[in-house]
């Protein structure tokens, strides 16, 4: 079975490149769901259909990649922590320089860099940062504000951009 894999690389890479991988990492990520994929094809791939191996493999490899994707992405998430006494520091420190200063400051663990909220956010905006900073997922927070996930979601996308833009 392995050589098989081995001899059907070529295949899992013609797909792997279709989906333009940003580096070499991400690339390696996807041929490893690749194989995945191909295994799974092999696993179950009959002679008697009269088809060839490699039209038969191509959807099993396609859609272990796309799953890959999606499972990366998911993992992308913004968190939000920070104690008050580094808030109100910062607050002193920066409030008189910036007049789109909002009283909400959250440092990033990740990167250790501060996240300050816009001014231009929206009270369901805030809301919905504040409720997922807090770990709560969208499904609990559009049940809190009785929307739907889906627009909580746009609300929330739409703070992110939001404090982006007024990160940069």
């Amino acid at each position: 079975m392995d050589n098989l894999i081995e001899n059907n690389m070529g295949l899992i890479l013609t797909i792997v490149n279709r989906f333009n991988p940003k580096n070499q990492n991400e690339k390696e990520e996807y041929i490893q769901a690749g194989r995945i994929g191909l295994w799974k094809a092999l696993t179950k791939f009959s002679t008697t259909g009269g088809s060839k191996f490699s039209p038969y493999a191509w959807n099993p490899i396609k859609w272990e990649i796309i799953k890959e994707i999606r499972s990366i992405q998911t993992k992308y998430h913004i968190e939000f922590a920070g104690s008050g006494k580094d808030i109100e520091e910062y607050q002193l420190k920066y409030s008189n320089n910036d007049k789109n200063f909002s009283k909400n400051a959250y440092i990033n663990n990740d990167s250790d860099f501060w996240e300050i909220l816009p001014s231009s956010l929206t009270t369901l905006e805030e809301t919905t940062i504040s409720l997922k900073s807090e770990g709560y997922n969208f499904k609990e927070i559009s049940n809190k504000l009785n929307l739907d996930r889906s627009r909580i979601k746009k609300i929330f996308d739409s703070a992110v951009n939001k404090i982006r833009e007024h990160n940069k």
